[in-house]
């Protein structure tokens, strides 16, 4: 039995990562050191046992959700059984819930967030979520790549927004991984999905007088080769913030004029950023994710 057990779950359907909210908004390149990424995370087949000790359990309705720590395995799984059946079921090296039984959707209809972490050298996070109606429905997942995935209202509409890093520029040029840039991307629920939010990401524009000073400030000691990580990741933020004009009058005025490659290096700084987020294309033009 136990070994049907394991076969049944090494074979399951892999949830996979790459058809997830916060990538569809704009896909980074895919990784080139296939060692850094972990084991996906597995589903369990239905009403198959599961042993362990059980970390937390919540009652929702007719739901019952559970977190059982699978020592054996050295990891923990998400149970959601609806009266006696199991619903729903994911494996991963962490897992925690939250908003449990809070509508985050605006639907009515009480939901959970599953935060998965897959395990690794910093990869990979992973929010599900699942709307605990009637039945059970999965309303998809954000990846948050080597981040964190956070919650919180950011609109005061009583319904929290995610926040997730936009993780194109790791590995980028010759940054090592600890440097990486990874500017913040607003998703909100919005036509089933959590999608990003250009108008909450939106901020005022600094002045000519604030570029300055900050140009001299994130310049500092740099004499040769390719900028420091916050000199470029300042105009990232720029971009983000929907004022690509700024930024560039940023790199204009923060790069040294006895430092050679600026034009090569902007070039390959927008070759990044196209298809991020509220970037490109325009966002009344990109199709519907």
């Amino acid at each position: 039995m136990r070994t049907a057990l394991r076969i049944a779950i090494a074979t399951a359907a892999v949830l996979g990562v790459a058809a997830l909210v916060a990538r569809r908004a704009g896909e980074p390149p895919r990784r080139t050191r296939r060692e850094d990424v972990a084991r996906p995370i597995r589903v369990l087949p239905p009403d198959s046992a599961i042993s362990g000790r059980v970390e937390e359990e919540h009652t929702v309705g007719r739901y019952t959700l559970q977190v059982i720590a699978d020592t054996t395995a050295r990891e923990k799984v998400v149970d959601v059984r609806l009266g006696r059946h199991r619903v729903y079921a994911v494996r991963a090296m962490t897992v925690r819930l939250e908003h449990v039984g809070t509508d985050i959707t605006g639907d009515g209809v009480p939901d959970v967030v599953v935060q998965a972490f897959t395990g690794g050298l910093h990869c990979c996070s992973q929010a599900i979520i699942l709307s605990l109606g009637d039945t059970l429905a999965d309303l998809g997942s954000i990846d948050g790549a080597d981040g964190e995935i956070e919650f919180e209202d950011l609109d005061g509409d009583s319904l929290p927004e995610a926040r997730v890093g936009d993780w194109r520029f790791a590995y980028w040029r010759d940054y090592p991984f600890v440097e990486t840039e990874a500017p913040s991307v607003i998703l909100k629920f919005r036509d089933g999905a959590f999608r990003p939010a250009c108008d909450l990401m939106r901020d005022d524009p600094p002045d000519e007088r604030t570029l300055r000073q900050r140009a001299r400030e994130l310049s500092r000691g740099w004499v040769a080769g390719d900028p420091p990580p916050d000199h470029w990741g300042y105009a990232g933020d720029l971009v983000y913030a929907g004022h690509p004009h700024h930024a560039g009058r940023f790199l204009d005025l923060a790069w040294p004029a006895r430092v050679p490659g600026k034009d090569e290096f902007v070039q390959d700084l927008r070759d990044r950023l196209n298809g991020s987020p509220c970037w490109s294309p325009a966002p009344e033009r990109r199709p519907s994710t």
